[in-house]
């Protein structure tokens, strides 16, 4: 699946000590340590938009969707739209196949974090599929049209929180659970203008900068978004805390909304514990109708506890 609707391909259910979390799968990590190719773009034109991963980001065309990385070839059984892939959690299924879909079932993809050399691996029809290492982190732009995907690769640069993005590559609050945006800043206002949303790793099993995904809302998606968190009831939750072990507790995702004059809200949602909106100020629970939009497209998050997928997804 691929594109900004959220449909489910495969639910399965993993196991964390005594509870579970729920899964799901789409289908669809500092400097560089060189300088950029020639011809870099770094303007945005009309009808493209900036993707991040890793602490770089890349340039992609705006009606791109969204998929999860690492899932074999050979599961493809229908042709899927242009898509931005991103690591997930490892398959259950493993199978043998052609390293891409049969010729009728392409399509184009960045994926990032992928595996292998800096180079180019050329198919039938004019496919080629083409590794990019970029400071901590490897992408992979396939296309049969050498034009844009010359124009991706080139784009791609450190994610520094640009005017463009506005995410640092990594952040303070992944490094400890009981992190609180600075009190001394103002705290969350209704109706904003603008709102970057900003998604980070948790966890130590992955190299390269924590940053996962990055998304802007603007206008009356902003202001709808805050408002939503502002009628959330005070306090944390919805928590499951006996679904998880101590180390597993606090979940391995984490959103910070980044909002203009220096305010920050923190969105803990994938553990089993803490859960909630926190702007330094006030905590205030989840909610679908405040969580549902952050959680989407390029945020997508890999396992939620039942109460906070049925939040997201509407399944327990």
């Amino acid at each position: 699946m691929t594109g900004r609707r959220v449909a489910l391909s495969v639910v399965i259910m993993v196991l964390a000590v005594a509870g579970v979390l729920v899964a799901v799968f789409w289908r669809g990590g500092t400097e560089p340590q060189g300088s950029p190719p020639a011809g870099s773009v770094t303007d945005l034109p009309a009808g493209w938009r900036w993707e991040a991963y890793g602490g770089i980001e890349v340039q992609v065309p705006a009606d791109w969707g969204y998929g999860t990385t690492n899932t074999p070839p050979c599961l493809t059984r229908e042709k899927s739209k242009p898509y931005i892939g991103r690591p997930g959690a490892v398959p259950l299924i493993k199978c043998s196949g052609p390293p891409v879909p049969a010729l009728d079932l392409r399509a184009p993809y960045l994926w990032f974090s992928t595996k292998g050399t800096d180079g180019a691996q050329t198919y039938d029809g004019g496919w080629v599929a083409e590794t990019r290492t970029v400071g901590a982190t490897t992408f992979t732009v396939f296309s049969d049209d050498p034009t844009l995907r010359a124009r991706i690769l080139g784009s791609a640069r450190p994610a520094t929180g640009t005017k463009d993005t506005d995410c640092p590559a990594d952040h303070p609050a992944t490094k400890n659970h009981d992190a609180r945006p600075d009190p001394g800043k103002p705290g969350l206002t209704g109706n904003l203008e603008s709102m970057t949303i900003c998604r980070y790793s948790l966890t130590d099993r992955r190299s390269g900068p924590a940053m996962l995904s990055t998304s802007r809302l603007t206008g009356a998606e902003a202001a709808a978004v805050a408002n939503a968190i502002l009628a959330a009831p005070e306090g944390t939750g919805p928590d499951s805390p006996e679904n998880c072990a101590a180390e597993y507790a606090y979940g391995d995702e984490l959103l910070v909304l980044r909002i203009p004059g220096g305010t920050e809200v923190f969105v803990r949602y994938s553990g089993c514990v803490g859960h909630g909106f926190d702007d330094g100020h006030i905590r205030r629970r989840l909610t679908a109708d405040a969580v549902r939009p952050l959680l989407s497209g390029p945020h997508s998050p890999m396992s939620l506890i039942g109460p906070v997928a049925e939040l997201v997804w509407g399944v327990k």
